[in-house]
């Protein structure tokens, strides 16, 4: 697969994932978030492996939130209409994913 194929892929994990830890916070029905949660985990674990295949520059980082944030909006606007989230709350959100999947794990010295 492409890297764009896999921004793509991956920007769709990512705000599945966003998008499902939104609804966890916003749901009026308790027995939907351990589902919200495992699905949550879940995306964000596929999202971990797909972006472990590539390096990422600047560009592409940026190209990544452009993306996730538009699907998120996309996903809220079609889907989960009856659910209001602003852009402010989205940003902040992307940016811990991002800071999260892209960080290099460290080797610890014996």
């Amino acid at each position: 697969m492409g890297k764009n194929k896999t921004i793509d892929s991956l920007s769709k994990l990512i705000a599945n994932t966003i998008v499902h830890k939104i609804l966890v916070s916003k749901t009026s029905k308790p027995e939907s978030i351990n589902h919200l949660e495992f699905e949550e985990i879940e995306y964000r674990s596929q999202a971990i492996k797909k972006s472990s295949l590539y390096n990422w520059n600047y560009e592409d980082v940026h190209l990544l939130k452009k993306e996730i944030e538009n699907k998120i909006e996309n996903k809220f606007k079609n889907k989960y209409t009856d659910i209001d989230v602003s852009k402010e709350k989205i940003k902040p959100l992307i940016d811990e994913e991002m800071k999260n999947l892209l960080r290099k794990p460290t080797i610890k010295k014996i």
